[in-house]
Parts: structure tokens; C-alpha cells; sequence
């Protein structure tokens, strides 16, 4: 299935990336023809035509993805009712509902713009959306070599070798796996610039007019214009603070806490109970061969047994654990830990070893370690 799916969305952004140079084509080739004119019209419907096909086909990528962020809600081992399912549930709700509003705002003081204000808006709308969508359709293009092969026995239309205006498709691939939020601020940049100016000419009553009732009904109009430009300006600001800032706190990787200190008794690795025992997460490594294999200690709750592993698992690897609040909490998929089961093989369960506890201490063989060095790369 997810087979499938990968291949119709590569199909679709290549599509994308089709109508897009057919749109911009026809938009150049109705900016030579005189206003009025039947072939003139004729272009018209042909442009407006396709960008109702390139907006559905836009629709189509990101309707799905906004569902699979709905599935996210409830992260594995947590309550189905907490504050954080709350919280992600509410951020939802709100970044579709800011989204819709903000759409209908440029719309709205879109068709109060004067013609030379939106040929400029819809320029710089559309050249953000041709530069992130071609971009898009250019790798998937790339990708597409193996279907294209096993459905239409072609061969391939774009590879990494080839370029693009003198670029090289691969280090065009690089850049479009990175700069989808930079387009996408971009996007919003664009809107508040031109809701900006847009506020700026609507300040002010331009003429002179016949009776006081025209004179009213032109600064009711001014007012109107203004509203639905603050209104733009505002949703915005909240959707590049979104896009930039929280986003850059959400994503930001989390920092492992350094390692603890222990003694080493001939052979063995000798950690105190009472330096473990407050059922917080301590995190120690041993270094072998160059390969730093870490693992991790924490107290059960109203237990006097301890979880003890690796710092790495079977699912994510050696992403590590670390402690948000009272949790243990993997770095990769967020998964919170269960404590109790924390020395049990797994699912994201920290891997288990051979250990003792004699004399309140953790007694662990450099040899059983050493096993497991293979996990841990030369470096990482």
C-alpha cells in the first residue's frame, strides 16, 4: 500500500511540475494578445483551467498528510486523556482553522486590490509556488525512473547527472529535501508584505466627490479594506512565528545528558546504589575500540528494582533516551517508556544485559558491554 501511494505521489508532483511550465507558457503567451479578443479569452479559460487541475493536484498531497498528523495525537504509552494530547489536539484544530482564515483574508483584499497590486501578488505568489513545486517536480521526476521502466518501458527523463538551467539535478534533489519551510515562509512573507501596502493605500480618501453620502460610502469601503488587511497581516505573523520559531522549538533536537562518572573494580564496572536510586534517568558510557557504548540506569517507581540497558533500542537504534519531566522518553520517535518494563526486551524498551547487584551495588562486566559495541558506531 504504502508502495502505491509513493508512486501516485510522484506521478502527481511530476504532474504538478507540468501544468506549471504549460500555465506559465499560457501566461505569456496572453500577455502578447490585445484585451477583448477571442483568442485572448480562449487563453484565459485555458489558464484558469489549470490551476484549478495544479490546486487539485496540490490538494492531493497535502489533504493526506494533514490526516496522518491527526494520527498522531496520542503518543505510544500515554494516557489517551492528558494535557499534551490536549495541546496537540488544540494546535490542530487551530492551524487548520488559522489556515481557512487566513485564505478567505488574501482573497477578500485580493478583490479590493487595484489591477497593478494583484498582478503583483499573484506574480509573487505564483513564482513561489513554480520555484517549490517544480523543485518538487524535478526530484520526483528523478524518481521516477524505476516505474517509469516497469509501467510505460521508458527511460528515464531527468537523472541525478543531468541539469537544469546549469544545475545539476542532485544538488537540486539536496535543496528541495531542505527548503520546504523556507518556502513556505516565503509564502506568508509575500501575504504580509502585500497586506501591508495593501492597508497603507487604503488609509487615506483619494478625489473629491459629488454629495457627502459618496464621500461615506468611499471611506466605509477604505474601512472595509483596511479590516480584512489587518486581519491578513495579523493570521500572518501567527503563521511565520508557527512556521519559524515554535517550529524550530518543536523540531529542535533534544541534548543528551552528559555521561556519569563510575569506578572500575579489575574487569568490572561498579556503579553505588545510592547514586541511581532518586528514579531518575543516569546515563553512563564506556569507551572500547573507539566505539562509546552508552547505557542507562533508573529506579522503578515504588520498587526497590532498577531498569537498567542500553542507551539504544531495537527500533530507533542509538537515538538515546532522555527524561522530559517524570519520563523516559525515546529522542527519535518520542515514545514515552513505561519504567516497570525498562530492562525487558522489546518494542522501544532500552536492549538488556547481564548485570548483578551485590553489596547495594551495580556490578556490570566490561565483557557484556563489549558484546554490544558493534551498535555503536567508530565516531557516534
Amino acid at each position: 500500500m504504502i508502495h502505491i501511494v509513493t508512486k501516485l505521489n510522484r506521478y502527481v508532483l511530476a504532474l504538478c511540475l507540468f501544468i506549471l511550465i504549460l500555465i506559465t507558457v499560457s501566461l505569456l503567451v496572453s500577455i502578447t494578445l490585445k484585451t477583448g479578443t477571442r483568442l485572448k479569452k480562449i487563453v484565459s479559460s485555458i489558464v484558469l483551467t489549470l490551476m484549478f487541475v495544479e490546486i487539485a493536484c496540490m490538494l492531493y498531497l497535502i489533504i493526506p498528510r494533514l490526516l496522518t498528523l491527526s494520527m498522531e495525537f496520542i503518543a505510544f504509552g500515554e494516557d489517551s486523556v492528558s494535557t499534551l494530547t490536549l495541546f496537540r489536539v488544540s494546535g490542530y484544530i487551530l492551524g487548520i482553522l488559522t489556515g481557512v482564515l487566513l485564505i478567505l483574508a488574501v482573497y477578500k483584499f485580493l478583490i479590493r486590490c487595484s489591477k497593478r497590486q494583484y498582478t503583483l501578488m499573484f506574480g509573487a505568489i505564483f513564482l513561489n509556488a513554480f520555484l517549490e513545486y517544480g523543485l518538487k517536480g524535478i526530484t520526483a521526476t528523478v524518481r521516477l525512473k524505476e516505474y517509469l521502466k516497469k509501467d510505460f518501458n521508458m527511460s528515464p527523463i531527468l537523472t541525478e547527472k543531468s541539469k537544469v538551467f546549469g544545475i545539476k539535478v542532485f544538488d537540486l534533489m539536496i535543496f528541495e529535501d531542505k527548503s520546504e519551510a523556507y518556502f513556505i515562509g516565503i509564502a506568508f512573507l509575500i501575504i504580509l508584505i502585500g497586506a501591508i501596502f495593501f492597508a497603507y493605500n487604503n488609509l487615506k480618501v483619494k478625489g473629491n466627490f459629488e454629495n457627502s453620502a459618496s464621500l461615506r460610502k468611499e471611506k466605509w469601503r477604505l474601512i472595509v479594506n483596511r479590516r480584512w488587511a489587518y486581519f491578513s497581516i495579523f493570521l500572518s505573523f501567527i503563521m511565520i512565528f508557527s512556521a519559524t520559531y515554535l517550529n524550530y522549538l518543536i523540531t529542535k533536537p533534544v541534548e543528551l545528558t552528559a555521561a556519569q562518572p563510575y569506578q572500575e573494580e579489575g574487569n568490572n564496572i561498579v556503579i553505588p546504589l545510592s547514586e541511581v536510586d532518586d528514579g531518575h534517568l543516569h546515563r553512563f558510557s564506556y569507551k572500547v575500540d573507539g566505539h562509546d557504548i552508552r547505557f542507562i540506569i533508573v529506579k522503578k517507581p515504588n520498587s526497590t528494582s532498577y531498569g537498567i540497558g542500553l542507551d539504544a533500542c531495537q527500533i530507533c537504534g542509538i537515538a538515546g533516551y532522555y527524561e522530559r519531566k517524570n519520563d523516559i522518553v525515546c529522542k527519535r520517535c518520542d515514545v514515552v517508556m513505561n519504567k516497570a518494563t525498562i530492562g525487558f526486551k522489546g518494542g522501544c524498551n532500552p536492549i538488556p544485559f547481564e548485570y548483578k547487584i551485590e553489596n547495594s551495588k551495580i556490578i556490570i562486566d566490561k565483557k557484556v558491554l563489549e558484546k554490544e559495541k558493534e551498535r555503536f558506531p567508530i565516531g557516534e
